[in-house]
């Protein structure tokens, strides 16, 4: 069937291919199954998926632009293990483009969007209760895709969601969360959701998004660098890190 008579041609069914590897790969390093540093091996990822090495190696490709994998000559693919200074550059653009994005949204966001922010704020602090922390993160990245998701500049949205894999599959495997700081960052979403709802300028909304991620940047900073000190400490002594200490 050709794609005239309704069928997809070859081009979107391998385009369909490689976003299907894309998104398992993701899938895999924003659950720990892919841990930072870890080999990927191309032929095992094809046939674990059940796609053929063409969409499989343009997948990685993507990845590989995205900064989330890298290419080492003579040994393939492995996921990058980024610096803590990587990780606040990342995070630092996060924050100014978040807080326009966000400030420009905030005049069109609906009743019903906020009600649903709220609602993704709570089960948020449900899932830092429980300890789970793959939930509490993919809730974070729901409540500020809400907030955004109405800003009239379609650019600043698409750069914003290229982003998203990227920061999440970071944070995901190596930044955890303590009960005070989590406590602030619920209470900070809350108070953006109210000044929302009082019609605050977007240039007030914007401040406090920003204000809200340079936060968060300090904090995950903090704990990325003792996690490498702990990992440094643990290296000279032969003893294991715990790093799942920084888990909730």
């Amino acid at each position: 069937m050709s794609a005239t008579d309704g069928g997809a041609s070859p081009t979107k069914k391998q385009g369909n291919k490689t976003q299907h590897v894309y998104d398992y790969v993701v899938e895999r390093i924003v659950d720990g199954t892919f841990a930072a540093g870890e080999s990927l091996n191309i032929g095992v990822l094809a046939e674990q998926i059940g796609v053929s090495l063409i969409p499989t190696r343009e997948a990685l490709r993507r990845l590989e632009s995205e900064g989330l994998i890298e290419f080492l000559f003579q040994r393939g693919e492995r996921v990058r293990d980024l610096s803590i200074d990587e990780y606040r550059d990342i995070m630092q653009v996060e924050a100014v483009l978040e807080g326009l994005a966000v400030g420009m949204s905030a005049p069109l966001l609906t009743a019903a969007d906020l009600e649903r922010a709220r609602a993704v704020n709570a089960r948020m602090n449900e899932a830092y209760l429980a300890g789970d922390f793959h939930a509490y993160n993919e809730g974070s990245l729901e409540f500020h895709s809400i907030l955004r998701e109405p800003c009239p500049n379609r650019h600043l949205r698409d750069q914003l969601d290229r982003g998203r894999s990227r920061v999440a599959a970071v944070r995901a495997s190596l930044v955890g969360y303590r009960g005070t700081v989590t406590q602030r960052l619920s209470d900070e979403h809350d108070q953006l959701l109210d000044r929302i709802a009082a019609g605050a300028p977007a240039a007030e909304i914007e401040s406090l998004m920003r204000l809200h991620r340079e936060g968060t940047i300090a904090h995950d900073s903090l704990n990325l660098m003792r996690g490498a000190g702990a990992r440094h400490d643990a290296g000279a002594a032969g003893t294991d890190p715990h790093p799942e200490a920084a888990r909730p």
